[in-house]
């Protein structure tokens, strides 16, 4: 009887001890570094700068307030993220997919935006000055007050744009697809 009431008092105690290993969950940015996927992903004020995400999947992530200046996000899926207020100053965009993102405030300064898809965004107050935006498709997009000093937007597709306010002093528009009403209330020649 000893025995077995030993038994049943050290075994469920040595029992607890004996825990099996559990896998240390990552963080949303070691997750993304590691598998560039993140759909959905809370990275708001994330610090990623310079960071390789060329061809990242980060479709619906939260991007508010995140830097990723130097950041190499190459042909990156970014649709309907949010990238307010974020930090993207000398980032490598080419060919993303930036369509229906929210970039109001956003800071894109000397980024390389060519052949990326703008298509729907909201880019209202985000300084895109000196960016080249060369063949860029903005169809649809909401640049009231953006800063566009400076930047190329060679042959890109500003259909339907609404441009209020915005600034375009040295801008380059050649071969850009423009409206007349994109010209409206628009700053600089």
């Amino acid at each position: 009887m000893k025995l077995a009431t030993l038994t049943a008092v050290v075994l469920p105690l040595f029992m607890g001890m004996v825990t099996p290993a559990k896998a240390e969950s990552k963080s949303p940015i070691q997750r993304l570094l590691e598998t560039k996927q993140c759909q959905g992903c809370d990275l708001s004020g994330a610090n990623l700068a310079g960071a390789d995400l060329s061809h990242a999947d980060l479709r619906g992530a939260n991007l508010n307030q995140a830097n990723l200046s130097g950041a190499n996000l190459f042909g990156a899926n970014l649709s309907n993220t949010n990238l307010n207020n974020a930090n993207l100053i000398n980032s490598n965009l080419f060919e993303a997919n930036l369509s229906n993102c929210n970039l109001e405030r956003a800071e894109l300064a000397n980024a390389n935006l060519s052949l990326i898809n703008l298509s729907g965004a909201n880019l209202n107050r985000a300084n895109l000055s000196n960016a080249n935006l060369g063949i860029a498709n903005l169809s649809e997009a909401n640049l009231r007050q953006a800063n566009l000093n400076g930047a190329n937007l060679i042959g890109a597709n500003l259909k339907g744009a609404s441009m209020d306010g915005a600034n375009m002093q040295g801008a380059n528009v050649d071969y850009a697809s423009l409206n007349q009403e994109n010209l409206v209330g628009k700053k600089g020649d």
